[in-house]
């Protein structure tokens, strides 16, 4: 009987640490491709670019780049068809759809979250709190400190206490506000946010292996406000920064309005705590150069998108940070990424 018994428990015991095995290693999205290649095809196309550029990749930890000039492929070296998790360039992704549907009159960006009747259950928004605007969310200035998915250590550190700063008067890099913004976009324009990027950006940039499945959720007993992922490739998050470069077209045509273009990467903020960057937009980072300025979406675990108006230039680099639980896990205790000056060094490389 009791052998009987050892043999049962050890069965489940399999059981379970085989159904543990296969959620650690399920893919939040799955690869279709796997795309490895080095190549140029441009007016830039010389071996020693190529030399140079291969150099820089080995020095940094990327695992792929894509750059796009005039809607043409420029460069690509790595993977550039598998899917990463861009991290935070996700929020000057959802800015850009904020615009188109700005331009079909399906938000308001003067609603307040009282008159979009949006609140976080968990943690219940003060009167206050409820006169925040769209706009104020999209500046990060929303005067809303509360807990929030996805936030850093740092994040966390500085965060104003509640109700120190009334909305639209202090910037601070809030996910709560970003958060928040992907659940605003979905309840207005009664779209999942996957869905409306593929209708508005992805078909008619012609991004081939976008899936609105790429774009996932996550949840906690935090908040009520669930944080979206984008997981994409760096060929078709390139293409996504060519429409900025572009002034909002695609081949002639209009994809993002040119009014948000323009309004979405003006200054609303002075940036003091990252030095390398002179102002924040509406979920860009901005760069102040006299010669040339520069818009940057940017990730943790070394996720870039440099967008170069100047040049008409879209650079997309990213780095393999997980796209399963033991994966994720896995980077986040051994993994390594690329900083701001390598990527700068790919900027420079590409517009000599």
């Amino acid at each position: 009987m009791k052998s009987r018994r050892k043999r049962t428990l050890l069965f489940l015991s399999l059981i379970v640490i085989g159904s543990l095995f296969v959620y650690l290693t399920r893919p939040f999205v799955q690869n279709e491709t796997d795309n490895e290649n080095i190549s140029l095809q441009s007016k830039t196309d010389t071996e020693q670019l190529k030399i140079s550029l291969q150099q820089q990749m080995k020095r940094n930890e990327s695992d792929a780049l894509y750059a796009i000039q005039d809607t043409q492929q420029v460069a690509s070296i790595g993977s550039s068809n598998e899917l990463y998790n861009v991290a935070s360039i996700r929020k000057s992704i959802i800015s850009a759809l904020f615009g188109i549907a700005e331009k079909k009159r399906l938000v308001d960006l003067d609603m307040t979250l009282g008159q979009l009747s949006v609140d976080d259950s968990k943690q219940p928004l003060t009167k206050q709190e409820k006169s925040a605007t769209i706009r104020d969310l999209l500046q990060a200035r929303s005067g809303i400190y509360l807990n929030a998915l996805g936030e850093s250590q740092r994040m966390k550190d500085l965060r104003p206490k509640r109700e120190s700063h009334t909305p639209g008067s202090f910037y601070y890099y809030n996910n709560w506000d970003f958060n928040m913004l992907g659940l605003i976009l979905e309840k207005e324009t009664k779209m999942k946010i996957g869905d409306a990027f593929e209708q508005w950006i992805a078909k008619p940039v012609g991004m081939k292996t976008f899936s609105p499945s790429h774009v996932t959720y996550e949840k906690n007993e935090e908040t009520s406000i669930p944080m979206y992922r984008f997981y994409m490739s760096a060929e078709n998050l390139a293409r996504f920064g060519a429409l900025y470069a572009q002034d909002g077209k695609w081949k002639g045509r209009s994809v993002i309005p040119i009014k948000w273009v323009e309004e979405s990467t003006m200054a609303y903020s002075k940036i003091s705590d990252v030095d390398r960057f002179s102002g924040y937009g509406y979920l860009w980072w901005l760069e102040s150069n006299a010669k040339n300025p520069l818009l940057w979406g940017v990730g943790s675990g070394g996720q870039f998108l440099i967008v170069d108006r100047k040049n008409n230039l879209s650079i997309a680099l990213l780095n393999d940070t997980g796209t399963s639980p033991l994966s994720t896990l896995t980077y986040r205790w051994f993994g390594q990424e690329s900083t701001y000056a390598e990527a700068r060094a790919i900027h420079r490389l590409l517009i000599k």
